[in-house]
């Protein structure tokens, strides 16, 4: 019985002195005790009425076990909504009446850089390899409207034809902007860490700078890297 003992001794010490260093190998999970500060970059696709792409920062910090606050800031290049070409579409034929041609719409765009804050929540993951998390957000998005006309084809100026641009078609305006989502954080190489999710972004109206103003609908495909320190 004593020599049974001492195998069972000696062969616990042996299990637990391998996975020592098994266990320091493992990278740290996005919401563990060890990684308090996390910094990432994403990029990717914008879908809706005009898809197009984004490309952003974010920089993390863990208060609770499952609990993170972050910053964010990126920049969409085209979130252009059907009302803004309806918008369009309208003075497009003024255009068309004064040139004596054919007036059409060349382009229309919303480009917005944001900035905001928010909080993470991270799910127990059913798989290590794969941490699920929700998140919501809030903070500014500076828009910047473009729209361009066309004459026969060619690029024009509505200002040379006595076409002036109102708020809706053109300038730029500060609004609110709330984001929520989720996805899934993959960890790699001790304190790396890829990101995949969706991240849909409501960009409130503004009816008090902009006559019949309406919300941009902003959805993201989140593609990123990170690390956590």
């Amino acid at each position: 019985m004593k020599r049974c003992a001492y195998i069972a001794i000696w062969s616990l010490t042996a299990v637990v002195c391998a996975g020592v260093p098994r266990a320091q190998a493992q990278p740290p999970t996005p919401g563990s005790q060890a990684s308090q500060l996390s910094a990432e970059i994403t990029a990717g696709p914008t879908l809706g009425h005009e898809s197009s792409s984004f490309v952003a920062g974010e920089v993390g910090w863990r208060v609770r076990p499952k609990l993170e606050v972050f910053v964010e800031g990126g920049h969409m290049a085209n979130v252009a909504t059907s009302s803004l070409e309806a918008n369009a579409n309208v003075i497009a034929p003024v255009i068309g009446q004064v040139g004596g041609g054919a007036g059409s719409v060349s382009s229309i765009g919303i480009k917005v850089n944001h900035i905001g804050a928010g909080v993470k929540y991270w799910i127990d993951p059913i798989d290590p390899r794969f941490h699920p998390y929700f998140l919501f957000g809030i903070g500014a998005a500076f828009a910047t409207t473009e729209v361009n006309f066309a004459l026969n084809g060619n690029v024009v100026d509505p200002a040379n034809y006595g076409v002036q641009l109102g708020g809706d078609l053109s300038g730029t305006n500060t609004k609110t902007m709330i984001s929520f989502g989720g996805g899934i954080a993959i960890p790699f190489a001790s304190r790396y860490f890829f990101d995949l999710g969706y991240r849909f972004g409501g960009i409130l109206s503004k009816t008090s700078d902009i006559e019949n103003d309406t919300a941009i609908k902003s959805q993201r495909i989140i593609l990123g890297v990170g690390a956590r320190f």
